[in-house]
């Protein structure tokens, strides 16, 4: 079986016109927030996601007609949505089991010193699917492969790993449910981090639109030093104008 999440960007699905905000100062303007910092996920916003959840190449003109409002301010929403890191992006979801891999559920200990360590030397492999880093100075991972010798070849190669204090793993026989991470409720709020100092938002924080897309900052200085940087890394990436 396979589940298609989406199969197209968002701009191939929107049925509105993308129209460039000018950058003045009157682009710096506060952004709809909860208690301490936390930006609400109003029930528009909910609805509209959770139609992308269930069929992510529904063309916004579907999904307004879905959730009762119009194309342009599903086209917006999720545009805004996107701006602030809450869609990640769209990509397509396989059926594991109908391509033949088999999977296992790796635990790995370490120090709480070295978890970073660990995690930086397993991440990058191709046959690791999955990392969470646990509560109690362990790593969880989730393996994929069709190669039984590439699995022995991966375990091995932990061993060698001297930050690695022990390791468990256990063969996936079936998965009864497989859902994505994030869930919709009603206490959905987005954590928004300052893109330029990187601090969580304690506050309702500064919008920055830059070339039509939001950027969210703590604060003024924040948001004057984050243009100016932006201004200079734009400059620098232009293409050289010949006559």
């Amino acid at each position: 079986m396979l589940l298609l999440c989406a199969c197209q960007t968002a701009a191939e699905r929107s049925d509105a016109h993308n129209v460039p905000v000018p950058v003045n100062r009157k682009d710096y303007d506060l952004g709809r927030t909860t208690v301490n910092g936390v930006k609400s996920v109003d029930e528009t916003d909910r609805k509209i996601l959770s139609e992308l959840q269930t069929d992510g190449r529904a063309s916004f003109r579907e999904i307004s007609s879905r959730v009762k409002v119009s194309t342009p301010t599903v086209s917006s929403r999720v545009q805004a949505m996107t701006d602030n890191g809450l869609i990640r992006g769209y990509s397509v979801v396989l059926d594991a089991d109908l391509l033949g891999q088999v999977s296992v559920a790796i635990l790995i200990e370490a120090k709480p010193s070295e978890i970073d360590a660990v995690v930086d030397r397993i991440k990058g492999e191709d046959i690791v699917r999955q990392v969470h880093v646990l509560s109690d100075s362990r790593i969880l991972c989730i393996l994929s492969f069709y190669d039984q010798k590439k699995y022995q070849t991966f375990i091995q190669s932990l061993s060698r790993i001297s930050e690695i204090a022990k390791i468990d793993n256990s063969m996936i026989l079936k998965t009864e449910k497989e859902m994505p991470r994030a869930s919709l409720t009603t206490e959905s709020g987005l954590h928004l981090k300052c893109y330029y100092c990187g601090h969580q938002m304690r506050d309702e924080g500064v919008k920055l639109k830059l070339d039509g897309k939001t950027h969210y900052v703590c604060c003024g200085v924040c948001a004057k030093l984050y243009k100016e940087k932006y201004d200079r890394l734009k400059e620098a990436a232009s293409p050289f104008v010949t006559v």
